[in-house]
């Protein structure tokens, strides 16, 4: 997955610079020329609103964001959607990829607006896939409702047929030698993968027998981040096969969120490694002290960005809350886990 920690903290320091950004969602899934027409409108209306230095910048920002689309369109990507930030007047541009399609948006500012892929990169956070049969195994990562290139693994292992005695009991050492060689090809695959991907989050698919052979061969960092499994035959297709996975992967953010909710109140009732409300956590984001800054619903839209962005900026982990959880309503839709305390 192109969203990462290490790209919103980047993103987020452009705060400090006295420059515009360009910032920019888009439904790619659209056809084309719905695409380039909202860009041509949207810019149409920023420009009036600019100086002549910035509307040169930002023309050229617009061939870089077109560069992006027509590159992404020319490799066969088409949607759900694409995210595009240019530092106006300085050379940097970066193009993403999005897990689902966003709220269309193309704005000029003197912040990047990054609230939309910060929740996208919580609620959609990568999930290494291992699927496995007795015909192979693909790895891969997914995110949403796209799924990226991993590693496949062709290797036929044959059915066991009913045979007598002594060969029907050298024919089973044999084939069990075989899953077992195949399971530890596949754990050490998905251990590069998986570990280049920052995957946090693990489903096995496929048949129980070759699933149970592949469990006991990860290591124990990839076999504790098992949230799943999933019987799958690897004939159907890979769309079908994230329809099946999209219920485990949303029980496991719930199950995430509902787990830092009890941290915070446990933290809270004995003045411990938290804070709640507006003021005191943004005085704890001031002083670095954040490490996980947990967000409502409730809270409007402005102070969301706002500290999303903060919190980016000094890599605090950002937590979205879907509704209206009561606890963080009690503190103004607000609250974070802190790594220390502070003066404040």
């Amino acid at each position: 997955m192109e969203i990462t920690d290490k790209l919103l903290r980047k993103l987020a320091l452009l705060t400090e610079t006295d420059r515009a950004v360009l910032s920019v969602y888009l439904n790619t899934a659209q056809h084309k020329d719905k695409v380039d027409e909202y860009i041509e409108k949207a810019a149409r209306r920023l420009r009036p609103l600019l100086s002549t230095e910035e509307r040169s910048n930002l023309d050229d920002s617009l061939e870089f964001l077109v560069d992006f689309i027509n590159g992404k369109r020319g490799g066969g990507y088409r949607g759900p959607g694409l995210a595009f930030f240019a530092d106006l007047g300085a050379s940097y541009v970066k193009g993403v990829e999005l897990p689902v399609t966003p709220d269309p948006l193309l704005t000029i500012e003197s912040e990047p607006r990054l609230f939309p892929l910060a929740m996208l990169l919580d609620e959609y956070e990568p999930v290494g896939v291992i699927t496995v049969d007795h015909a192979g195994a693909r790895i891969f990562v997914a995110a949403g409702k796209t799924a990226e290139d991993g590693d496949s693994l062709k290797k036929k292992i044959k059915n066991l047929v009913k045979v007598g005695g002594w060969s029907q009991m050298r024919y089973q050492r044999r084939r069990d030698k075989q899953i077992l060689h195949m399971a530890k090809d596949v754990a050490e695959r998905a251990r590069k993968l998986f570990g280049e991907a920052g995957v946090k989050r693990i489903v096995l698919a496929g048949r129980k027998q070759m699933i149970d052979a592949v469990k006991p061969e990860l290591p124990k960092a990839l076999a504790e981040q098992i949230i799943g499994t999933v019987a799958w035959d690897m004939k159907s297709g890979e769309d079908k096969l994230l329809e099946k996975l999209r219920p485990v992967m949303e029980q496991a953010e719930r199950d995430q969120e509902a787990g830092l909710l009890e941290r915070l109140n446990g933290e809270l009732r004995r003045n411990g490694l938290a804070v709640g409300g507006l003021k005191l956590v943004q005085d704890a984001l001031q002083f670095g002290a954040v490490d996980t800054l947990l967000v409502s619903d409730d809270l409007d839209q402005d102070s969301k960005e706002r500290f999303t962005r903060q919190a980016e900026a000094i890599n605090a982990h950002v937590e979205f809350f879907p509704g209206k959880p009561k606890l963080l309503a009690e503190h103004e839709g607000i609250a974070a886990l802190l790594r220390y305390r502070a003066g404040f």
